[in-house]
This record gives structure tokens, C-alpha cells and sequence, in this order.
């Protein structure tokens, strides 16, 4: 659930639902999907979309067992699903060491890679660190997809190179939005801020809204590099609506009195896969790709600078965040 905000779930439909028989078929294509383990999660209902339209699928999780399990609940749901077309991308996301490698034997052992779906994400949570000082939330949903896609650029251009259409979906939030004032990304330090909070709801959700601000942020600079460099890649990022997860239960059980009711409107894991599928595969993102290249969209697929925060069309703002990632990352690699 990117917007646990329980009281109007619906508010952030910006459009009609997009129907999933839309997805063109996908034959020959090779995708990976992060944060895809869960069959009640939006990254394995994308999963599954993908693999029923001929798409070849790699899915990640923390473990390989919970990757087989995930590629299990899908071969049971969709017998038709060959097992050849399905398989495991092993990643702990608290490790950025173990990111940057899974991901570099990727790119050698794969010979394209014409999809990355950045769903994985912690649902907002206190200011709790890692070994290196870095506040988990953000280690997890913005270092670990950045170092994850930064790492697999390599293919992802070679794979753009033949022609393909190759996209890069990054999940963000409507909560990139509620921050308390104009942020900066100069440093570790600024990644951190507790916004001068405690670990309440309030601050919480905050701290969560940090991260998915980084994740828009880093794919505006991701496709201005992009069209700088001339590679006919689109990087897109959105928020997929109010939907009822796993982890959206846990959040309300942790901060919400455990009133699973508060949930009953909610999308559904397959509804809230619905923006991510358009950004990955409509074919009009591309035909119109001035509309969509780096662009944020809200459900079902609609373009909505409107909800996009002041920080969140600062050019300055998006290239210091990218150097600092940079620098954090390369520091953490070097240990």
C-alpha cells in the first residue's frame, strides 16, 4: 500500500481502470520485477500479468526460497505458464553489497533486459539505521533500486540498442508530497532527517515520503541522462493507489489499532498492478513519449504533474540527490 492514509483510499484515482488485456503480448521480452515474492503483493500480481502475456520473468525476493515460492503460486494459478519462462533474482535490499552483486551477475549472465520493475519497498516505519548509519527506509526503497538499476544500465541500454522498447517502472507515493518543508540531498545527514520528530505516525509517515520522493526524483534524472546519452529509454515513475497488501495489513495493525475494516475500499493487489502494467507495457507510452518519459503517473496511467510536489520538479533537487546516492553508495561498496 504506497498511501497509508486510510481515510479517503479513493482519492488518488486520477482515471478509468486500465484493463489488462490491453498488456500487448510480451514474447521474447525479458523482465524483472522487484519485491515480487507475495502473491497478495502489487510486484507478483505484475509478475504473473507479465508471464501470462509470454514474458520471459525474474522474480525477486530476499531468499530463494521465497522466490520459488512466489514462481509456485503463479505455475499453480496459471498452469499454461511455462516453468522455462519464470525465474529467481536473490537480493537481500538491507544489503547494498549484495544488490550490486546479483545485479552484476545478471548482467552477465543475461543477454537483455527490456523491463525493470522497481516495486520493493518498506511501508513507513521509525528512523532505524543499518550498520553504515543509513536510515533502513531509505537503504531499502531508494539505495537499493538505485544501485539495483545503475548496476543493470549496461544491459538495459544493449537491449534498447536492437530496437526494443525498454522501460524503467519505479513505484513512488502520493506521500512524496506531505513533507513539512523543502528538503535538500547533500549528504547522509540529509537522507536521515527525522524532520526534527519523533517515531509517531506523523513523522513516520514523513520519513516514508523522504524515500518515495527519492524514487521520483531518481527517475526525472534517470531519463535526463537518458535523453542526453540519446538512448530511447523511458524511465517512468507512479503511484499505484491505495491497495490492500500484506503489507498494508501490518501497517494497520502496527499504527492503526489493527481495524482491518479501515481497508475494505482499498484496491486489491491486482487493482493497484494496473498503473505499474501501463507504464511498463501500454503501447501509447511509447508512441507518446514526450508525455510519459519521466513522468509521474497516477492511477490508472494518467500523466499528473498536478500531484507532483515542488521538490519533486527540482532539476537541481534530482541531480544532488543522484550524486549524493552516488557518493553514499560508493562509500558503503568500499567497506
Amino acid at each position: 500500500m504506497s498511501e497509508p492514509v486510510p481515510e479517503k483510499l479513493y482519492d488518488d484515482i486520477r482515471g478509468p481502470k486500465w484493463d489488462l488485456a490491453k498488456i500487448p503480448d510480451q514474447s521474447g521480452k525479458v523482465v524483472l520485477v522487484t519485491g515480487a515474492n507475495a502473491p497478495g503483493s502489487i510486484g507478483w500480481n505484475v509478475a504473473h500479468e507479465l508471464a501470462k502475456k509470454g514474458a520471459k520473468v525474474f522474480i525477486h525476493a530476499r531468499s530463494t526460497e521465497k522466490a520459488q515460492g512466489a514462481i509456485d503460486a503463479i505455475l499453480k494459478d496459471s498452469p499454461s505458464v511455462p516453468k522455462t519462462q519464470l525465474g529467481t533474482f536473490v537480493a537481500e535490499f538491507t544489503d547494498l553489497k549484495a544488490v550490486k552483486a546479483a545485479a552484476e551477475k545478471f548482467v552477465s549472465t543475461e543477454s537483455r533486459l527490456d523491463t525493470l520493475y522497481n516495486v520493493a519497498g518498506l511501508l513507513a516505519r521509525p528512523l532505524d539505521k543499518d550498520a553504515n548509519g543509513i536510515s533502513i527506509s531509505i537503504l531499502v526503497n531508494h539505495l537499493a533500486p538505485f544501485v539495483l538499476t545503475t548496476t543493470l544500465l549496461p544491459l538495459l541500454k544493449k537491449t534498447a540498442a536492437t530496437g526494443a522498447d525498454v522501460r524503467v517502472v519505479t513505484v513512488s507515493s502520493t506521500t512524496h508530497s506531505i513533507l513539512p518543508r523543502p528538503v535538500r540531498f547533500r549528504s547522509l545527514e540529509d537522507f536521515n532527517t527525522d524532520f526534527d520528530g519523533d517515531d509517531s505516525l506523523q513523522y513516520n509517515l514523513q520519513r516514508y515520503g523522504l524515500s518515495k520522493l527519492l524514487n521520483l526524483l531518481m527517475t526525472k534524472e534517470l531519463q535526463k541522462k537518458f535523453d542526453a546519452e540519446n538512448v530511447p529509454i523511458i524511465s517512468i515513475s507512479l503511484h499505484p493507489g491505495g491497495v490492500n497488501t500484506p503489507g498494508a495489513a501490518g501497517f494497520v495493525n502496527g499504527y492503526l489499532g489493527g481495524n482491518q475494516a479501515i481497508l475494505d475500499n482499498a484496491l486489491t493487489a491486482l487493482e493497484g498492478s494496473q498503473t505499474p502494467l501501463f507504464a511498463g507495457t501500454a503501447p501509447e507510452v511509447k508512441a507518446e513519449k514526450d508525455k510519459y518519459a519521466g513522468a509521474y503517473l497516477m492511477p490508472f496511467g494518467v500523466p499528473s504533474p498536478a500531484d507532483e510536489a515542488d521538490d519533486a520538479k527540482n532539476s537541481e533537487l534530482a541531480a544532488e540527490a543522484w550524486a549524493s546516492s552516488e557518493k553514499i553508495v560508493a562509500d558503503v561498496l568500499a567497506k
